[in-house]
């Protein structure tokens, strides 16, 4: 091979290296440019609703709700492949170790809200024993195995004498 032949076979080698790489870019869900999040959880329908907004951390509630309403969203290029809700609760007036139960949740109903613009699912029952911390876990996981969990823990008060 003479000089010549070798810089044209160079120049297209790396011409094609560029284009491989911009054309990588646009690849559909293959390069996310975001995460997926639990984007806003309601103790209750959100609003219009009755729902009060919870984030992470521990709420004190006075009466119990009917569902939690968890809003999400997704990577960009992503759909969302599974999402899993569980609580698992304590009696804080006994010893710690003494547990509720742990619910899985397997009734979820999904949902749009036209005035967010988004998606939710609505988690049922969510009704726990007055005086009780439930600790909630939401996981969203998109098409590219990213994921997102959401924790939370809610108190209902006992009614006051």
């Amino acid at each position: 091979m003479e000089k010549g032949e070798v810089a044209i076979l160079t120049i297209q080698f790396g011409a094609l290296i560029v284009a491989v790489l911009l054309l990588s870019n646009f690849a559909y869900g293959s390069n996310a440019t975001s995460t997926p999040s639990v984007a806003a959880v309601y103790w209750g329908v959100p609003p219009p609703g009755t729902g009060v907004t919870i984030g992470t951390g521990t709420h004190t509630e006075t009466t119990n709700a009917s569902q939690i309403s968890a809003f999400y969203s997704l990577a960009e290029g992503t759909q969302l492949i599974t999402i899993s809700a569980s609580r698992l609760c304590t009696n804080p007036q006994q010893n710690a170790t003494v547990a509720g139960g742990k619910l899985e949740y397997t009734n979820m109903t999904r949902y749009y809200d036209s005035s967010k613009g988004a998606y939710y699912y609505a988690l049922y029952p969510v009704t726990q024993p007055t005086g009780w911390s439930c600790v909630y876990y939401i996981t969203v996981t998109d098409s590219l195995g990213q994921t997102a969990t959401w924790i939370g823990t809610v108190i209902v008060k006992p009614p006051t004498s």
